[in-house]
């Protein structure tokens, strides 16, 4: 009879404890999905900017009276002359309006660019996109390229397209720097699919 009794309450225990895990997942689920939620359904992006495409000038100074543009000169300048403002308007295409202030304590967006060995900083700060030459402080994603392959994009027809192109033939790379929760709090899970062609996925988290 003792034995009996013992038996029962270690089922009970052990019951109880099933039923805390279960409520635990569950609760961490429903978190994650409000996280995942807030990132696509945020009605009023924080950022707003409208950039004229850095390259019209030297477009404009390597064209001929025939209408015909010394492609190669421009992309040589280009990279010569390379600055924020190219960082600044490829980002605008990627979508960096859809962008904002982590809606549970993460802070601002920062995008980190690599190219040719060059680190440049992005970050979103009460709706202005402030670039700088310099290693960010805390990136959430960086993107690897090419200057050229920068320059090549501002004079693609569609930079979108031509930067998701550029990532499946491996020409740029994109890294999650941030955890899964604290990308979609900011809105970076269209921004990711659209350039790489899949999802955030869980196992990403740190």
């Amino acid at each position: 009879m003792v034995n009996e009794k013992v038996n029962v309450k270690d089922k009970y225990r052990t019951i109880k404890k099933s039923l805390k895990i279960f409520l635990i997942v569950i609760i961490i689920g429903v978190i994650l999905a409000a996280v995942f939620l807030s990132g696509f359904l945020t009605n009023k992006p924080k950022t707003e900017v409208v950039l004229e495409n850095p390259l019209k000038d030297i477009v404009f100074l390597n064209t001929n009276a025939q209408g015909q543009v010394d492609r190669d000169a421009v992309v040589n300048q280009g990279i010569t002359k390379f600055n924020e403002e190219y960082i600044d308007y490829l980002l605008v295409a990627l979508g960096v309006n859809n962008l904002h202030k982590s809606v549970i304590g993460y802070g601002d967006p920062e995008v980190e660019f690599v190219l040719d060995n060059e680190a440049w900083s992005s970050r979103v700060d009460n709706g202005n996109l402030m670039t700088k030459k310099t290693n960010a402080e805390d990136a959430d994603l960086r993107i690897t390229m090419t200057k050229k392959e920068a320059v090549e994009a501002l004079l693609s027809s569609d930079i979108e397209d031509f930067m998701k192109n550029s990532v499946s033939n491996g020409n740029i790379q994109i890294e999650m720097l941030a955890n899964v929760v604290e990308l979609g709090s900011k809105g970076y899970l269209k921004m990711y699919k659209d350039l790489t062609g899949k999802g955030i996925e869980v196992e990403n988290t740190e």
